[in-house]
């Protein structure tokens, strides 16, 4: 593995770090939710977001014993994502008790000569709270925002749910990847309309009596209509107890 490098603006969050002069590739660092570094996690990048990040990686790498990576990469754009495995293993699908997350500011641009840099931060999934197959991870239409609690406090842990109609008891036709400590979202869509927007901690089953919860305030009862090629920000999801108001 080449020398790792501490870049400047590697903590998640804020705008995009610019590449610095260094070995061609990514760099960065992988952290839990309490900040804490996370070694031997396996950092992947692909070169395309068609499989949600699924499936074998075009490249990975392994996590040094302070959480940080170097992924040697040619010219290109690639899309990240980081895994800690409870069991150890290095294949198959997100499981319950692994950690797991996509780097929120995907794709990563790679130019010759230089180093980007990508710090993930990665959080341990229950049962139901792995991603579904309506996990989009890139794309140019959408709806973005914040979740946050009822103290205006960001929520990390939480995802944002999509649907076509505004029957919300149903599991969601999209949800985003789940929000790191900013509590920001990008709710990818595979095409535009009208779309009802919540806010969870799962993204399976109806929300029981005092699960946080909570839709936006804006738009007909929290439904958006969004166009071809644009991102809406909808502002904030506050969550409350579900069944609160």
């Amino acid at each position: 593995m080449a020398a790792l490098l501490l870049l400047p603006g590697c903590a998640p969050g804020g705008a995009k770090p610019r590449p610095v002069p260094g070995p061609t590739g990514i760099a960065g660092e992988v952290r839990d939710t309490r900040g804490e570094s996370v070694a031997n996690a396996r950092v992947y990048a692909y070169r395309s977001a068609r499989t949600g990040l699924r499936g074998p990686a075009d490249f990975e790498a392994l996590t040094d014993s302070e959480g940080r990576y170097f992924l040697d990469l040619v010219e290109g754009d690639y899309h990240l994502a980081a895994r800690k495995r409870r069991d150890g293993g290095d294949t198959g699908p997100p499981r319950s008790g692994d950690a797991w997350a996509i780097y929120p500011r995907n794709p990563v641009r790679v130019i010759p000569d230089h180093t980007s840099s990508a710090s993930i931060l990665i959080q341990s999934l229950s049962g139901s709270r792995v991603l579904r197959s309506g996990s989009l991870t890139s794309g140019d239409t959408g709806f973005t925002g914040r979740i946050v609690d009822a103290a205006g406090v960001s929520v990390a842990g939480a995802f944002a749910l999509g649907y076509r109609d505004e029957d919300r008891r149903r599991p969601p036709d999209f949800n985003a990847p789940v929000t790191s400590d900013d509590g920001r979202f990008t709710l990818y869509l595979s095409e535009a309309g009208r779309y009802c927007l919540a806010a969870r901690l799962s993204t399976r089953g109806q929300p029981g009596p005092g699960e946080p919860y909570g839709i936006p305030e804006g738009g007909r009862r929290g439904c958006f209509a969004v166009e071809p090629g644009r991102i809406l920000d909808i502002g904030t999801i506050v969550l409350t107890p579900f069944g609160s108001r």
